[in-house]
């Protein structure tokens, strides 16, 4: 556009509705609603803005101004579409698309239409007409398009875009069914499903048609019941899925191509999976009196089990209390480990643990990498699974698996928690699967007897009417028996009972074992990075100490400690570097200051050890003279001879008993002021 055509700053203030000062503001840089202008180059002061600046409201009313002079229809087309190709950008977004229209579409006609609809729908009180209808009967001499066309075009490009404008139109083909509306679809696609027949469709959707329109709840059409050949079209064209659905789960499997899961290929132990169950009745402990609140101890215990997937085989289980308030909190991590020493202990070295829970994850366990917050990159997991499998041959450790999706009923294990529920069916304080079981079980009920039994209320001589924990665990080990020898009909189980089929596909060189001592130092806590005091003591989180000898010239420096899950009365403390020794240093029992014959020998111990331990001082011979020497020479420090522990015990005997080592001094850290020992002798440190 040249610059003739560009605006004032009056006429910019009329057509933005702005002040003076607003506009100057709005033609600064940086400014979010800035106006494009320059000098004027024809001698006058001040400036001009271009039109194509301004905003959206402002162009329409400088171009119902510019239209204002028209006085017929032919030059309102003229002019409105020069005036729309310049300053409106979204017509030129359109004509880019209808450049891209393959040949077929008839760009020239798009554009036609476009033209038309974009000045039909412009201001017509502007130019002078009273009414859209007046203004839409003037266009119709120049561009030959009648009002109703003229409307439709306009009812087209609202609901489609230039999409809709084109004479050929994208989209499905005629007698698809697609006349129906979704809701439509929604009900033959169910009833379908459900095995009625064409004739039953078509009948339910008419009937379901007139009631909404009875209802009158948001349905503006006339009721006009569908045909027979518009729903057979559309049930006849449904795809292979859904028409597979109608005829049962067999025939939708083939044709999604679904397989059924194959236990051929595993052996016994080469998966196994775990999971727990809360058992579904009350009982007791009977060395327990009460809980923390005061009240009976009656629980609810969980039943850990880990499974064969191969053989559908209960390889070992056990009783865990896990938490005591919390439903759905899962049990203690030391219990799945005195469960695993189990299995490794009594079977072998599974290759694979299969949980749905993730417990196997983290760094006690080590089923995947963990991050390390020092140098922020992943290292490799060195947890229970990691340790005991690498023992055998497994580079990787223990392999640990999850399900894809958290389905119940998506492993064996899960499966056979429903022969558990319905085992306990009716046992005394059985309290049902579910509230609604609940209600009708007796279950609460002999726990208030339980109550009132722990008091002394009922008869004497009467018993508690709930089970004992050893009695459920009796009754657990007789459930698991059972499950072992009964005849299974499960895949590729072939009618055989789980103990026969763990035993056939068992490996023909036995399972995988370690020895005690490796399986013990395998599933040991380790603490890493634990500082060796000075006198070789080791401090770990829970506050015990432990210490050596053989630790005392490791002081300050830092090692990976184990201890044993079943025994704290010592810990391993491994060396630096593969190859070396580890040492073994035992707890240091604590001593009280009631026993004064304990305490002495403890205090007599370790100030022997201290002794042996620091730093020994032979002194030279003293010169008395050395005191009249010339004071300006530099004194000479004194020549000491180091005995080291080591040389100490070597050297013992060629010293007579008596004679004189030398003297240590030391600083107390609490007084703070030096104690000078008196001479020691080999007597001193007679035992």
């Amino acid at each position: 556009m040249n610059e003739s055509e560009w605006l004032t700053v009056e006429q910019v203030m009329d057509f933005e509705r702005i002040s003076r000062v607003e506009a100057y503001r709005r033609m600064q840089p940086g400014d979010c609603h800035a106006l494009i202008w320059k000098n004027r180059e024809d001698g006058k002061p001040g400036r001009v803005i271009d039109p194509t600046s301004l905003s959206p409201d402002a162009k329409d009313r400088w171009v119902r101004s510019k239209l204002q002079d028209v006085a017929n229809a032919a030059q309102i087309v003229k002019v409105g579409t020069s005036l729309q190709e310049s300053f409106f950008p979204e017509l030129d977004r359109d004509k880019a698309e209808i450049a891209t229209l393959p040949s077929e579409y008839r760009r020239e006609e798009v554009f036609r239409k476009l033209s038309v609809v974009q000045i039909s729908n412009g201001d017509f009180a502007a130019r002078g007409f009273s009414g859209r209808t007046a203004f839409m009967k003037s266009l119709v001499k120049v561009t030959g398009v009648s009002v109703r066309t003229q409307r439709r075009w306009n009812t087209r490009y609202e609901a489609g875009g230039l999409a809709a404008l084109v004479d050929k139109r994208p989209g499905p083909e005629k007698g698809t069914g697609e006349v129906l509306e979704s809701w439509e679809k929604a009900y033959l696609d169910e009833w379908w499903l459900r095995g009625r027949t064409k004739s039953q469709c078509l009948h339910d959707l008419n009937k379901v048609r007139a009631t909404k329109k009875a209802s009158r709840a948001g349905y503006s059409y006339n009721y006009c019941p569908r045909a027979r050949s518009t729903v057979e079209r559309y049930l006849r064209n449904l795809d292979a899925i859904r028409q597979s659905a109608r005829e049962g789960p067999d025939a939708l499997k083939a044709v999604c191509g679904h397989i059924d899961r194959s236990y051929v290929d595993l052996a016994s132990l080469e998966r196994v999976e775990s999971d727990e169950c809360k058992l579904n009745l009350f009982s007791y402990d009977p060395h327990r009196c009460v809980n923390r609140r005061g009240e009976p101890w009656i629980r609810r215990y969980w039943l850990l089990t880990f499974y064969d997937a191969r053989s559908m085989y209960p390889v070992v289980w056990g009783l865990c209390e896990g938490s005591e308030y919390e439903l759905r909190h899962g049990i203690a991590v030391q219990d799945e480990i005195n469960l695993f020493v189990e299995l490794v202990r009594g079977f072998g070295i599974p290759r694979a643990i299969h949980s749905d829970r993730g417990r196997f994850r983290g760094k006690v366990w080590g089923g995947e990498p963990y991050q390390q917050h020092i140098d922020k990159e992943f290292a490799p997991a060195n947890g229970i699974l990691q340790r005991v499998g690498q023992l055998v041959g497994y580079e990787s450790g223990i392999r640990h698996d999850m399900p894809r999706v958290h389905n119940p009923r998506g492993t064996r294990l899960e499966r056979f928690h429903k022969w558990v529920a319905d085992w306990f069916r009716g046992k005394p304080g059985w309290i049902g699967a579910n509230t609604r079981e609940r209600k009708m079980t007796h279950g609460d009920a002999d726990a208030e007897k339980h109550k009132q039994w722990c008091v002394g209320k009922l008869s004497p001589g009467a018993a508690s009417p709930l089970l004992t924990k050893d009695a459920v665990l009796a009754e657990v080990n007789k459930m698991m028996e059972a499950w072992r020898e009964h005849n299974s009909e499960g895949t590729d189980m072939n009618g055989l009972t789980p103990r026969a089929v763990f035993v056939q596909c068992a490996p023909a060189s036995g399972f995988p074992r370690i020895s005690e001592e490796q399986l013990a130092l395998a599933t040991a806590q380790h603490f890493e990075n634990e500082r060796i005091e000075t006198g070789g003591i080791i401090e770990l989180r829970d506050g015990s100490r432990y210490s050596h000898p053989l630790l005392i010239p490791l002081a300050g420096q830092k090692r990976e400690v184990a201890r044993l899950r079943h025994d704290h009365s010592f810990v391993i403390v491994l060396p630096a570097q593969k190859g070396a020794e580890s040492i073994k240093a035992p707890r240091n029992k604590p001593v009280g200051a009631n026993d004064p014959d304990n305490l002495a020998r403890k205090m007599e111990s370790l100030n022997r050890v201290n002794k042996i331990a620091g730093a020994i001082v032979k002194p030279l011979e003293y010169d008395p003279g050395a005191q009249f020497e010339d004071a300006s020479a530099a004194p000479e420090p004194p020549k000491t001879q180091v005995i080291r522990p080591a040389e100490f015990v070597t050297e013992q005997a060629d010293l007579a008993p008596g004679t004189e080592i030398g003297s240590v001094e030391f600083l107390m850290e609490k007084d703070r002021y030096k104690h000078r020992v008196k001479p020691m002798t080999f007597a001193d440190l007679e035992y």
